[in-house]
């Protein structure tokens, strides 16, 4: 028998003792009593909570990266909108009266962009206060309201 393997396996999870015993065709007896002599089960526990401590860790991680990326993707939704109100044409557009050569169809697209803008900062900002992270819900819009 290669009681090194058979221990890592036990150790690594997913089979009880009874299951080792089986699957090598050892009686339960012996594998219960190596077991209980070499510490399987506190071994066992430990590789479990070192693995449970490494998965929270790498969540901690990827929450704060996407933290870390909301509020850059807000900064340049923020950055956008302020361009965009600078230049916003007060005067383009007056009733049916054309000015500064700016059409009603762009005059109304320029408002309504800046509206979606301002609705994805806001729906952000509400994630971002919660504590929530982003979806692709959230980022399907992004592309398109950040292009300059």
């Amino acid at each position: 028998m290669n009681w090194r393997k058979i221990k890592a396996e036990y150790i690594a999870g997913g089979i009880s003792q009874q299951g080792i015993a089986d699957k090598y065709g050892i009686p339960f007896g012996t594998v219960q009593k190596r077991a209980r002599q070499e510490k399987w089960t506190a071994k066992r526990k430990r590789a479990e909570e070192k693995t449970v401590e490494k998965v929270s860790e790498k969540t901690a991680e990827i929450v704060a990266d996407n933290a870390t990326l909301c509020e850059q993707i807000k900064t340049d939704l923020l950055k956008k909108l302020a361009l965009m109100v600078q230049n916003f044409p007060v005067d383009a557009y007056a009733g049916e009266k054309k000015v500064r050569n700016v059409s009603k169809n762009t005059y109304t697209e320029y408002v309504y962009r800046i509206r979606d803008i301002a609705a994805v900062y806001e729906a952000l900002s509400d994630k971002t206060a919660k504590g929530q992270t982003m979806d692709t819900e959230d980022l399907s819009p992004l592309a398109e309201l950040l292009k300059l």
